[in-house]
């Protein structure tokens, strides 16, 4: 396997029925139907929803899918209301050809977060997203749990994009508590860059991560590089400056091949969520990586 194919292979979870993109059950499932017949289904991921429209996701997938046999599909379940409810939700959803993979959750401190961990499963995976400033007290109860990190990397204003520095800080975090962690939002396009905030006419435009910087600096990060090396490569806008080969990825002075790669990705940095494939697959195909 490629080291573009290791970085990217299950990266993107898909999630369609958020903002911007906000589809409605039915829609957001045809396209994860259709993305999985792609030559870049081996890019996606899980599909992502809130545990309050388990049961919803349950009727539709029976309406898009029907009796036709394919890969089961594995849930990335966001528990953004009282979590006992949405454990119970959790629990009670069935679906042959679906599995529930992940449960995540939003917690302000260390202490919500213990809060949140001993109301979820401890059989699946959890993540818990909390403001990255305080990853210094939350990471160690997630550590404690065998919990995992969640990081919000933009939104529907610029108010809502973290810092490169801060964004490097909670890598650097992770990987000195050796928690893994997911992203979300804000991560369309490869390569940090100016963009358009939302799909609208006239929309807000400011300068947005990239998850191709943001998992290479999560591997410099794993592997002990310092905070300078990691907010350059956040903050890197040339594709050109992302040199693949075979089996190595080039930028700056780091060079990364692809056993390193894979360590990080099955260990530490293990995807983001977007509600869009298409733009993120398109970049990729710019920059002639897929």
């Amino acid at each position: 396997m490629s080291a573009v194919e290791t970085l990217l292979g299950r990266i993107l979870e898909y999630a369609g029925l958020f903002p911007p993109a906000g589809l409605e059950m039915e829609s957001a499932l045809r396209n994860y139907q259709r993305y999985a017949k792609t030559d870049e289904f081996w890019i996606l991921g899980g599909f992502v929803l809130p545990a309050t429209r388990l049961e919803e996701f349950a009727g539709a997938f029976e309406r898009v899918w029907g009796t036709e046999q394919e890969r089961p599909w594995t849930l990335k379940v966001v528990c953004a209301g009282e979590t006992a409810e949405d454990a119970r939700a959790i629990e009670e959803f069935q679906q042959g050809a679906v599995f529930i993979g992940s449960l995540e959750a939003k917690a302000a401190d260390a202490r919500a977060a213990k809060e949140v961990l001993e109301r979820l499963p401890a059989a699946r995976a959890r993540y818990v997203e909390f403001p990255p400033e305080r990853a210094g007290e939350v990471l160690p109860v997630l550590a404690e749990y065998g919990a995992k990190a969640k990081i919000r990397m933009g939104g529907l204003t610029a108010e809502t994009i973290p810092a490169a520095d801060v964004v490097a800080r909670f890598l650097m975090a992770c990987a000195r508590e050796r928690v893994a962690w997911k992203a979300t939002a804000g991560l369309h396009h490869a390569v940090r860059g100016v963009r358009s905030l939302t799909d609208a006419p006239g929309s807000a435009r400011a300068t947005m991560h990239g998850f191709v910087n943001l998992f290479l600096a999560g591997a410099l990060a794993y592997f002990g590089a310092d905070e300078q090396a990691l907010v350059r490569t956040l903050e890197e806008q040339d594709a050109a400056a992302f040199r693949a080969e075979d089996d190595v990825i080039r930028w700056h002075n780091n060079t990364m091949i692809a056993d390193q790669i894979e360590q990080v990705r099955s260990e530490f940095a293990n995807s983001f969520g977007s509600c869009s494939f298409e733009e993120p697959v398109d970049d990729l195909r710019a920059m002639g990586w897929v």
